[in-house]
């Protein structure tokens, strides 16, 4: 078995490398997220995706979207 097997992100089916047995090299540690973004991707990922990995690209929507809903909400208060 190789050591990052490419894997297709549940989301977008595109292919990447997901290093979760060395995560400290996985793409997704390049992504900053706050506590809140990294909630509701998790939460997202959970209900939506059995919890699979996601590709930078997804994380990088998936942090957008929260940021807009964000301003949506509190822009109709």
């Amino acid at each position: 078995m190789e050591k990052h097997a490419p894997e297709e992100c549940p989301r977008c089916n595109s292919i990447f490398s997901c290093k979760v047995n060395t995560i400290h090299q996985c793409d997704c540690m390049k992504m900053e997220l706050t506590f809140a973004e990294t909630q509701y991707v998790r939460d997202l990922t959970t209900s939506l995706y059995d919890g699979g990995c996601l590709c930078l690209k997804c994380l990088q929507e998936l942090k957008e979207e929260f940021q807009n809903n964000q301003t949506i909400k509190y822009a109709i208060v």
